[in-house]
Parts: structure tokens; C-alpha cells; sequence
């Protein structure tokens, strides 16, 4: 009866567990041969482009809240992302405040807005007008989706007004 026991216990008992630690060896194994070349890779890059890569997360988040967020949400994402991005970045921040431009209703706030993209990239100043298309392209909800008055030749004849 014992070696019954003994070798049901085997069967039943050990087996599964032997198998179980053969199983997570392996795979503890492969992981950590797929992991070695990733971990190569990018230690092998420069401290910039490590930073570009730590930051592609936040910039996909940004664009998709760009892209179908509300007012609000692009409004505190241009917060986050003026805090995140270095002032050395021009074009980035250039960018937020291109999009917080676009979305924001008053038309002393989008000048300010426009200047201060301006004065963040001096290139995109002279191609503002195209830059803000680009972004109005890429958002699909309104408000945001369409080009603001302030590109359109100013504000709308307002009647009684002479």
C-alpha cells in the first residue's frame, strides 16, 4: 500500500511540481534572452535620444488628447507638457502653443499665444498660419478643428458697426 501511496504521490504530486519548475526555467530563460538585446540597444544610445524614448509615452498621450480630448483636457495637457518639455526645446513648446492657441476663444489670449509660440521657434514664425493647419488637421472634435478668425483675416464685420 505504501509503494501505492508512494507512487501516486510521484505522480500526482511531484511530477507537476517538477514540471512547473522546468517550466518557469525555460521561461525565465527566454525572457531573459529577449530582454538582452533590447537592454543592449539602448544603452547603447546617446543620452538624447534615451530621453526621446523615455519621453515618446507622454508625446503619444499629448497627440491623442490633442487629437479627441475636450477643451479642458487639452488645456491641462498643454500645462503638463510646457512643465515636461525643456525650455532648450523650442519646437515642442513652439507646438503646445500653437494647439493652445487654437482652442483658446479669446482673441487677445491667441495673439499672446501665437507671440509666445514665436518667440519659442523663430523659424515657425514666418509659417505660423501652416503650422496651426497642421494641428487643426489633427484634431477631429471641436472647438480646435478648424482654422481660428486670427489666421482668417481678423474679426467678422459686425453689423451696425461702421
Amino acid at each position: 500500500m505504501t509503494s501505492r501511496f508512494a507512487r501516486r504521490l510521484l505522480q500526482w504530486g511531484l511530477a507537476p511540481l517538477a514540471i512547473a519548475a522546468l517550466a518557469g526555467a525555460l521561461g525565465q530563460r527566454h525572457a531573459r534572452d529577449q530582454r538582452g538585446p533590447f537592454l543592449q540597444k539602448t544603452a547603447a544610445l546617446s543620452p538624447a535620444d534615451r530621453s526621446l524614448l523615455e519621453s515618446a509615452t507622454a508625446l503619444a498621450v499629448a497627440n491623442a488628447t490633442w487629437a479627441f480630448g475636450s477643451v479642458e483636457a487639452v488645456r491641462n495637457m498643454a500645462r503638463f507638457e510646457l512643465d515636461r518639455i525643456p525650455e532648450t526645446d523650442g519646437l515642442l513648446r513652439a507646438r503646445v502653443f500653437v494647439r493652445f492657441g487654437i482652442i483658446d476663444t479669446n482673441p487677445d489670449g491667441q495673439a499672446a499665444l501665437f507671440a509666445q509660440a514665436c518667440v519659442f521657434d523663430p523659424d515657425d514664425c514666418d509659417h505660423l498660419k501652416e503650422a496651426a493647419e497642421r494641428e487643426t488637421t489633427a484634431r477631429f472634435v471641436a472647438p480646435g478643428n478648424h482654422l481660428p478668425l486670427y489666421f482668417l483675416g481678423g474679426h467678422p464685420h459686425v453689423a451696425g458697426m461702421q
